[in-house]
């Protein structure tokens, strides 16, 4: 924590203490209900699995190495993934710390805290840079009122990904009045810090630097929520306003290009290939494709990306419901009739408490448990799959590991030479092909309802699943209960000696933040589509959908 602190300037020590007691206690039921080594410890594997959920959880990011993009949750790379996006001595010495050593609560709270401390540092560099583009000096204090304009000048910045390294001052006021014109609704950001200063700071008058530092931490962490409340909320209603009623969480492709030719809004006119990469479709019946409501949503191209270290990306619905379940059960694996119990008395977004379970759901999630000699191991593919099925609308689809491909527009680009969106053409060609296709009858109550289920699992954790508790024999307790609790101290305190070795590494990454660069992907999403507009609108150039 000195170390940290030295690094990230004065009064970080207590902001980051605060995270990191409040990482641990949202990692605790996730963490009590994975599955755990003989020593009651996470594998890398679960470690990395934890993470993703935590930071999706907290702040709505998908940082990047930890999130997985269509393949297994074990890390290919060092410190769980993130590899070569941390400083290089940070990184050496957080593997050479942790490896691929399993991890206890504490020390997965504290990596966390550190990647958190990383996000930070960065935007810090990218309030320096707005400072330095109005002018302002750092070293000076600022009214309530120019504080809120600073920290809304740079929200304002990363939301739209303007390259921080050569902002100027005329750029950036360009960049707000064309989001103000075009989004209204993004004034309400203005109340929001606002309310923010009224908390951290109620009497407080006159703002140093610090102090609008920490109003941007908090509001920044809150953008991923945001983000999702707006954009994506708005993306999911038109979706579900297209639903087939035969197929619960499923718009036919039609469909899908019949409304984008009637409202030439910026979504639902990618091609058949591309969405068929990112796992988006269902072709359980070649000659009526069908868009998955819910995978389409995190599809990896509606993903906003504003910073080296994470993606905001619309949230995974299905994350409270395998909250629910991990907090009631407090396993690794329930039987069915528990699941079906705490689900029952769960209400969702979708999904009365009370429902009614088909009978061929209740069958499939038996044939789950008999798999795996009578349990349902909740985080693996199976149960994932089932919950699709019980939550068409919130759970996307798990396809099986390397079948499909996440990406960019700009990396689909780059990869086939062709533009992720179809031609009209192309869509007028799906449109009239299901005009002569036979229709859809309901079917909500038998297994020709899932006609995507495949029986493949792929756990979290395979290894440790089974594992139990050890038993100990007499002259063994001291030694197997100590032992993993002096391991923990001992590599506890050469995580402090990581974070102290890299302050030098890690002050340069704040001295040189401010001229971290924004990459824009200049993606045909409704997020990417908003950048390009602020940015033709910034120079004077008309945009044209």
């Amino acid at each position: 924590m000195d170390s940290l602190e030295e690094v990230l300037g004065t009064g970080q020590r207590k902001s980051t203490e605060f995270r990191f007691a409040s990482i641990k206690k949202n990692l605790q039921g996730t963490f009590v209900a994975l599955p755990k080594t003989t020593q009651g410890r996470l594998s890398s594997s679960a470690a990395r699995y934890a993470l993703h959920r935590l930071f999706v959880h907290r702040h709505g990011w998908h940082v990047k190495g930890v999130a997985p993009l269509g393949g297994p949750w074990q890390p290919s790379s060092s410190a769980l993934g993130l590899g070569d996006r941390v400083p290089p001595r940070l990184r050496d010495l957080l593997q050479a710390s942790f490896g691929s050593e399993d991890f206890s609560l504490d020390e997965l709270a504290l990596f966390a805290a550190t990647i958190e401390a990383l996000i930070h540092s960065e935007a810090t560099g990218r309030l320096y840079s707005v400072y330095k583009a109005l002018q302002k000096d750092p070293e000076a204090t600022l009214s309530k009122e120019e504080a809120r304009e600073i920290i809304y000048s740079c929200l304002t910045a990363y939301l739209a990904g303007l390259n921080m390294t050569s902002i100027t001052r005329e750029e950036l006021e360009s960049t707000c009045k064309s989001v103000e014109a075009d989004y209204p609704s993004w004034n309400s950001t203005r109340s929001v810090i606002d309310e923010q200063q009224r908390q951290d700071f109620p009497r407080l008058e006159e703002y140093e630097f610090s102090d609008v530092e920490r109003v941007l931490e908090v509001v920044n962490e809150n953008m991923g929520h945001r983000v999702d409340e707006g954009a994506c909320q708005e993306i999911e209603d038109r979706l579900v306003d297209l639903e087939e009623v035969s197929g619960p969480g499923r718009v036919r492709l039609a469909d899908f290009y019949k409304r984008f030719l009637e409202d030439g809004k910026p979504q639902f006119s990618e091609r058949a290939d591309f969405l068929r990469e990112q796992g988006v479709l269902d072709e359980s019946d070649p000659s009526m494709p069908r868009v998955l409501i819910a995978n389409y949503l995190i599809m990896q191209s509606n993903c906003l990306n504003v910073s080296k270290y994470y993606d905001l990306c619309c949230i995974d619905l299905c994350e409270d419901l395998l909250d629910r379940l991990e907090l009631d059960i407090q396993a690794p694996q329930a039987t069915p009739a528990q699941i079906i119990s705490v689900l029952n008395a769960t209400e969702s977004a979708y999904m009365p408490v009370g429902r009614t379970w088909p009978q061929a759901l209740v069958k499939k999630l038996d044939e789950v448990a008999k798999h795996h000699g009578g349990q349902v191991p909740f985080h693996g593919r199976l149960f994932a799959q089932w919950m699709h099925f019980a939550y068409p609308n919130e759970c996307p689809y798990p396809h099986l590991s390397g079948t499909t491909n996440p990406m960019t527009d700009t990396e689909w680009r780059a990869k086939t030479g062709k533009a992720s969106m179809a031609t009209k053409d192309e869509m007028l060609l799906i449109i009239n092909a299901s005009q002569t296709a036979a229709a859809p009858t309901s079917n909500d109550d038998s297994e020709d309802a899932m006609c995507m289920w495949a029986p493949e699992e792929e756990l979290v954790d395979a290894k440790n699943w089974h594992a139990e508790a050890p038993t100990l024999e007499l002259g063994q307790s001291v030694r197997q209960s100590v032992w993993p609790t002096l391991q923990a101290s001992l590599r506890l305190l050469a995580l402090v000696a990581v974070l102290i070795s890299s302050a030098v590494a890690m002050r340069n990454v704040v001295r040189q933040a401010s001229a971290a660069v924004c990459m824009v992907s200049g993606r045909e999403t409704v997020l990417g589509k908003m950048r390009a507009s602020i940015k033709s609108k910034v120079k004077g150039e008309a945009f044209n959908v």
